[in-house]
């Protein structure tokens, strides 16, 4: 504690030491804090006088600065709560064992109120009253519980009680050996017995003295019931010989009525006479004056009885030996025929055999091996029987199963173009391969009707589309000049015009060409003069500028010479992109290398950009991305594979609107960025402007 005062002073300590004097007054303040401290653990006479000295004490100390009185004064204060809350404790302490004290002076004074109850006092009052004492001593000494004079009178009374206890069990014990007796007696049907030993049971009870009151209601009880049991005996032995007599009537009645039944139900009879013989062992002696009247009355009706019994199942042990011997001729048949192939023919002789075998009697006890061995051969047959048509079902629904995959083709092939020489063959082949596959069981003739059908429609309608080509491709030219001649819309016309001459390329009509060609001039003249007039959009001014562009570098490239403001296109300065290709191609035609090949990249960027926006709008509209166009052939078989690939592209399409998609396109931004995407080649710039066209048309 010296060390925790002298800590705060170290700097004065240092600068001039502390005086003796102040040392002295906190080492006599230390002395008073742990005398205060040693006072709950120290054995004073009188406590709280200590502690108020010590109070007083510290308070006559002189003052010490505050830096070493806050430290002393917290030690003080808890050594003082120490020191009370222990003096509290100590007094708790003590009045406890005060009252254990005053109550064992209570149970010394219980004790001697038992010994003078002399014979009444109880074994349950002394059990109580030693649990009282050893709970009060606990923790007392033997002086202030006074526990040697107690005991010295509680032991004797202990060992009385506990004699009586002991000597009141024993007879309570003899006493409900007698009632259980006696109530085994009264249970029995040894009436004699019962008489003979209750006398001599009541005499032993008698001599048992004093029994505990439940042991002795219990024997009166059992004593009563045995009494009444006798009594009751004695009334009822005449009765019941009268009432055997009677019982016994009844049963020769009941002999005489199963000796008439009919034949069928002498099983059941059978069972019966065994039944009713026991009773009638069961059943008691009847009075003597007629026991010379039931008993051969009863012989009688027994042996008649049995009689008919015995020559039923005679009869039926031979009926069973007929039926054995007609049913293992079925069973040997059965057998003969278990390994048969011949599936419809054996199956209804094993239906005869079935309907035979129910016909027969039962064979007895060789009834169920008989039918285990015939069930035998049956499930052998029709097993192997189902097995077979098993696998030949099986093997019909493999060859069904393709002949749907070549029904499904044959109808897809009906829907498709009749001009299409791959079809054609394909349709050859189809037919080839359905009659290879085989016959298809149940389902051949439905199969066969629908796949007829389906390649007779594909066949009519290649004949039809050739009788009906050339007046189509008329309808189509005489409509391009429709066209021509109204163009009030010039961006559906322009549409328009562009599907009639796939459908021209489609029906390839070698008559009509030259036509369609007239016509095509006559359009693209009346729709460039007309988009003059009516452009209205950016999209159709950027189309028109990049036709003009697309066709002067089509000059470029054929070696003609450009005439003079021919790049100098109304509007091309609102497309930057269109712009620079307009200068890139000037330079090109001066004969500037290097401007060509930075057109032919620009070409490659904007085809690029084409295609990237192309695609991602027939994403947003559900139009699957087509492969670009080729040029068209003069030939059939090109225009037939062109043809081949449409359809084509036109069945997948439907798998690519199921797709998701990756991520929202606004169609604005699309139809902004694809004005300005820059220049292509004509044939590349028409089928881009088609492409954007007939997916743009989808979402307005």
């Amino acid at each position: 504690m010296s060390e925790q005062i002298e800590n705060p002073q170290t700097d004065r300590a240092a600068a001039g030491g502390m005086s003796g004097e102040l040392r002295e007054h906190l080492h006599r303040r230390e002395e008073v804090c742990r005398k205060l401290e040693e006072l709950p653990a120290a054995a004073v006479e009188d406590y709280s006088a200590e502690l108020a000295s010590l109070e007083a004490a510290w308070n006559d100390l002189p003052e010490v600065p505050p830096e070493y009185a806050e430290i002393l004064d917290k030690r003080f204060a808890a050594a003082v709560k120490a020191a009370n809350d222990a003096a509290a404790e100590a007094e708790a302490r003590r009045r406890a064992r005060q009252a254990k004290i005053n109550e064992s002076a209570a149970l010394h004074l219980e004790l001697d109120r038992l010994i003078a109850a002399g014979e009444l006092v109880v074994p349950a009052e002394v059990a109580e009253l030693g649990k009282k004492w050893a709970a009060c001593t606990a923790g007392l000494t033997a002086e202030e519980s006074v526990e040697e004079a107690f005991m010295a009178k509680f032991r004797p009374l202990q060992e009385r009680m506990a004699a009586e206890v002991a000597a009141e069990n024993a007879r309570s014990e003899a006493a409900a050996k007698l009632t259980g007796e006696l109530i085994a007696l009264t249970a029995g049907e040894d009436m004699n017995l019962l008489k003979e030993r209750k006398t001599a049971i009541e005499a032993e009870y008698a001599a048992l003295g004093k029994v505990a009151k439940a042991a002795a209601d219990k024997y009166n009880d059992a004593h009563r019931k045995a009494a009444a049991k006798l009594a009751q005996h004695y009334e009822t032995l005449d009765l019941a010989r009268w009432e055997s007599y009677t019982l016994k009537q009844d049963l020769c009645n009941e002999l005489d009525r199963l000796a008439e039944m009919p034949e069928a139900e002498l099983p059941k009879a059978a069972r019966r006479l065994q039944e009713l013989r026991e009773k009638w062992k069961q059943l008691g002696a009847v009075p003597k004056s007629k026991a010379e009247e039931i008993n051969p009355r009863y012989l009688e009706a027994t042996r008649k009885l049995q009689h008919r019994v015995d020559e039923y199942y005679a009869n039926l042990r031979q009926q069973h030996k007929q039926a054995a011997a007609a049913k293992q001729e079925l069973c040997e048949k059965a057998a003969a025929l278990a390994d048969s192939t011949e599936w419809n023919a054996t199956a209804a002789a094993f239906k005869e055999l079935q309907a035979a075998w129910k016909a027969i009697p039962g064979a007895g006890a060789q009834e169920k091996a008989l039918f285990t061995a015939f069930r035998a051969s049956a499930d052998k047959f029709f097993n192997a029987r189902s097995a077979w048509f098993d696998e030949r079902n099986a093997k019909f629904e493999g060859i069904a199963e393709i002949k749907r995959r070549l029904l499904a083709e044959a109808e897809q092939l009906a829907e498709q173009s009749v001009d299409s020489p791959a079809a054609v063959q394909r349709a050859k082949q189809l037919r080839s391969e359905y009659m290879a596959a085989g016959r298809a069981g149940r389902a051949e003739h439905e199969l066969s009707e629908k796949f007829n059908a389906a390649l007779d429609k594909f066949f009519s309608g290649r004949r039809e589309a050739f009788a009906g080509r050339e007046e189509q491709a008329k309808k189509l030219v005489a409509e391009i000049d429709a066209l021509a001649a109204d163009l009030t819309d010039t961006a559906a016309a322009d549409a328009r015009y562009r599907a009639i001459r796939r459908e021209l390329r489609e029906l390839s009509c070698r008559k009509t060409y030259p036509a369609e060609i007239k016509a095509g001039e006559r359009f693209e003249a009346a729709l460039g003069a007309a988009r003059t007039r009516v452009l209205s959009d950016k999209l159709t001014l950027a189309k028109s500028v990049a036709r003009s562009l697309a066709a002067a570098w089509e000059e470029v490239k054929s070696g003609a010479v450009l005439e003079e403001g021919r790049l100098a296109v109304e509007n091309l300065d609102r497309f930057p992109k269109l712009s620079a290709a307009a200068q890139l191609i000037g330079q090109v035609a001066a004969g500037d290398e290097k401007a060509k090949e930075k057109l032919e990249k620009s070409f490659d960027s904007a085809m690029h950009e084409h295609k990237r926006i192309c695609s991602e709008l027939e994403k947003l509209v559900g139009i699957e991305a087509e492969e670009e166009a080729k040029p068209a052939a003069d030939d059939a078989l090109s225009l037939a594979a062109e043809l081949t690939a449409a359809i084509a592209g036109n069945f997948a399409a439907s798998n690519a609107r199921a797709e998701a998609r990756n991520k929202v396109v606004d169609p604005k931004q699309l139809l902004s960025e694809f004005v300005g995407a820059g220049l292509l080649e004509a044939a590349d710039l028409e089928a881009s402007f088609e492409r954007f066209d007939r997916a743009y048309g989808k979402v307005r």
